[in-house]
């Protein structure tokens, strides 16, 4: 009988470090993602403890020979298998005409593969491979590669949808059924998180929808580094938001209770045009959104930057 009791238990800690080691999403990456073309890409990830990520993103360079390379920073869920990715700097001088890009995805510890959107309105999906993973299938005829990318029969284009999925904290309560106690809603507790680091109100854009309710759209500007709370009132399911803008972006993911995105200006001295767009599928009224413009220009003045329709006022 202790024997069986022994066994049993030795089974049960093995399956038990078995799936931890699987559901580890450390590793060296390979792969391809969409920034007009395809392109290729190694990206090394480790895990530095509670979730937290450090990276570095290596791809060619289309002129010259060479490569790219800046680290990164982010989050990894694993209960929820998603990860984000966000540009931190160049490992080495910055190649001209290259911007830094971030990474939001699912990781599927079975194949070894990441998936996801690259966090730039010019640029679409992604997919890698891990070592010991399913390699990736081939591209399909006619599809347009970048220099380097041709001879690589691993990689296939994947179907994606523009946009990063909207989410808040309140949505996820509500899938889960389970009613979370909090003091505040998920937008005060993002405005009380911004007044702790200085930031101030700089105003909001209300989102104006074409007549069928599948396209929403708002305009405004980024000056030298500005951060971005989208508040979204009504229902918010299948809503998806892409900032138009020659700006740098860094979307904090689930970071923070509602979605924050901040963005830093490198191109254009005085500012460079922002425009947001919401995209929902036909039918029922469109949700009721602001996003709301911060930065941390010190006077603290957080006056607005919530919807004047808000219940928690």
């Amino acid at each position: 009988m202790a024997s069986r009791v022994v066994t049993t238990l030795c089974l049960v800690l093995a399956a038990s470090v078995s799936q931890a080691l699987a559901a580890n999403i450390a590793g060296n990456y390979s792969g391809r993602y969409q920034c007009g073309d395809w392109n290729t890409v190694d990206l090394v990830i480790r895990e530095e403890g509670a979730g937290k990520l450090s990276a570095v993103f290596t791809f060619p360079l289309q002129q010259g020979g060479g490569t790219g390379s800046y680290s990164m920073t982010g989050q990894y869920d694993e209960r929820a298998g998603t990860f984000l990715l966000m540009p931190q700097r160049w490992t080495r001088r910055p190649p001209p005409g290259y911007q830094m890009v971030g990474m939001e995805g699912r990781y599927d510890p079975t194949t070894k593969r990441l998936t996801g959107k690259i966090g730039s309105f010019a640029c679409r999906a992604f997919e890698l491979a891990g070592e010991g993973g399913a390699p990736l299938s081939a591209l399909p005829p006619g599809s347009s590669v970048t220099r380097g990318q041709a001879a690589n029969s691993t990689l296939r284009v994947q179907p994606t949808v523009q946009g990063v999925e909207y989410w808040d904290a309140s949505m996820e309560e509500a899938a889960s059924g389970k009613r979370v106690l909090r003091e505040a809603e998920p937008i005060d507790d993002v405005i009380e998180w911004l007044k702790r680091q200085n930031y101030s109100c700089v105003g909001s854009q209300h989102i104006t929808w074409n007549a069928d309710g599948t396209r929403g759209t708002a305009q405004d500007r980024v000056g030298t580094r500005e951060t971005y709370v989208i508040e979204c009132g009504g229902d918010c399911r299948e809503l998806r938001y892409m900032p138009m803008t020659d700006a740098n972006i860094y979307y904090l993911g689930r970071a923070r209770p509602v979605p924050v995105i901040q963005m830093r200006n490198v191109a254009w001295a005085g500012g460079t045009v922002l425009q947001w767009v919401f995209t929902r599928p036909s039918g029922g009224p469109p949700p009721d959104i602001y996003v709301h413009h911060w930065n941390a220009t010190g006077f603290n003045d957080t006056a607005g930057c919530k919807a004047p329709n808000s219940d928690n006022k």
